[in-house]
C-alpha cells in the first residue's frame, strides 16, 4: 500500500500508499497531476495546433499546451486543484470546461469537440463530468482538505494517526486489529508494517522501525490519497 500526502507539505505511504498534499509545494517533487486529451472538429477530424489553457481557480495560474499533428495535447506537472480548461483554434469556436478536479498521482482526460464559428464565439460547459483515468490500472482513493478538517473519521493530529484515518473510508481498508504492528490501517489484509509514507513526493519512512518520520497537521493538508494496488514503480521500495 502506498500513502501519499500533499500539504503545505505533502504525505505518502506504501503497500497502502497514503498521500497528503497541502498549501505549498517544493520544487522537483511529485505533487502534481497530468492533463491530456484530444481536440476534434464536428466531423471528428482532429484539430492540430489548437491552444489548450488550464487555469487554476484558486491561484489564477495558467498552464498551456498545443495539440500535435494527431490533435492530442498533454500538460505535465500541474499542481492539484480545480481548473477551468479551454480549447481554441483558428476558425473554431472556443470551448471551455469548468470545474475540472485534478488529483495527485492521476492523469485526467478532457477531450474537446470544437464547433465552426468566428473567433468571438465561445461555448462554455459549466461543470465537467467525473474524470476517469484510463491511462493506468492504479487503485487510488483521494480526499480533499475539507474531508481532512470536517470528517470525524479524520481523527486528531495528536493521536498519532490524524488524517491517516481517512483511509478507512476506502474499499479494502480496515483497522489494523490483529494484523500486527505498524502505523496506519491494514490494506488488502496486509500488515500495517507494509505501509509506506511520502510527503510532497519525498520518502517519509522510518528505517529503524515502521511508520512515518513525521505527521502533518490536518489543517495543513490540501489532499490526502491512498494507493492500494497497481501503482507505478516510482512508489516502490523495500
Amino acid at each position: 500500500m502506498k500513502i501519499r500526502l500533499w500539504s503545505s507539505v505533502s504525505f505518502t505511504a506504501l503497500v497502502t500508499l497514503l498521500t497528503l498534499a497541502g498549501a505549498g509545494k517544493l520544487q522537483a517533487q511529485a505533487t502534481d497531476s497530468i492533463l491530456v486529451g484530444v481536440v476534434a472538429d464536428p466531423s471528428d477530424a482532429v484539430v492540430p495546433n489548437a491552444t489548450i489553457i488550464a487555469t487554476n481557480r484558486a491561484t489564477g495560474v495558467k498552464y498551456t499546451a498545443k495539440t500535435n499533428a494527431t490533435g492530442e495535447y498533454r500538460i505535465n506537472n500541474i499542481p492539484v486543484g480545480t481548473y477551468d480548461v479551454e480549447a481554441s483554434a483558428n476558425g473554431m469556436a472556443t470551448k471551455k470546461v469548468s470545474g475540472v478536479a485534478l488529483d495527485l498521482n492521476r492523469t485526467a482526460s478532457v477531450n474537446f469537440k470544437l464547433e465552426v464559428g468566428t473567433v468571438s464565439t465561445t461555448v462554455q460547459v459549466v461543470e465537467s463530468s467525473a474524470l476517469i483515468d484510463t491511462s493506468t490500472a492504479q487503485l487510488q482513493t483521494s480526499f480533499n482538505s475539507e474531508a481532512s478538517l470536517n470528517l470525524p473519521s479524520a481523527g486528531n493530529y495528536l493521536n498519532d494517526t490524524g488524517v491517516l484515518n481517512l483511509s478507512l473510508l476506502a474499499p479494502g481498508v480496515t483497522q489494523s486489529g490483529g494484523m500486527g504492528y505498524g502505523t496506519g490501517p491494514s490494506v488488502g489484509g496486509q500488515r500495517p508494517t507494509n505501509n509506506s509514507f511520502n510527503i510532497d513526493g519525498v520518502d517519509n519512512n522510518r528505517h529503524d522501525v515502521t511508520g512515518p518520520l513525521s505527521l502533518v497537521p490536518n489543517d495543513a493538508v490540501a489532499q490526502f490519497s491512498i494507493l492500494e494496488n497497481q501503482f507505478s514503480p516510482e512508489f516502490g521500495g523495500a
